[in-house]
């Protein structure tokens, strides 16, 4: 866990920026990693009651995974292209 680098404000409507600080094989895999990560640490704190708590809240930390999720298939499809 902790391969990734989350840069956004709460209150702010564009996508968040994602900086990936481990070693992957590519931006795709990088950011399939982060969205694992992310998501299990989200699934946790709420799970254990901590979302809501200072700065993490629920709608802000859910925006954020839909906007990494939508990317990646994004990703996903442009490269799709371009190997067929």
């Amino acid at each position: 866990m902790g391969i990734y680098e989350i840069i956004a404000l709460p209150d702010e409507e564009r996508p968040a920026q994602i900086v990936v600080t481990g070693l992957v094989a590519s931006e795709v895999d990088g950011l399939a990693a982060a969205l694992a990560d992310m998501t299990a640490s989200f699934s946790s704190d709420f799970a254990n009651g901590r979302v809501g708590e200072r700065h993490n809240g629920y709608e802000h930390r859910s925006r954020v995974l839909r906007q990494m999720a939508g990317r990646l298939a994004a990703m996903r499809v442009r490269d799709a292209e371009a190997t067929s």
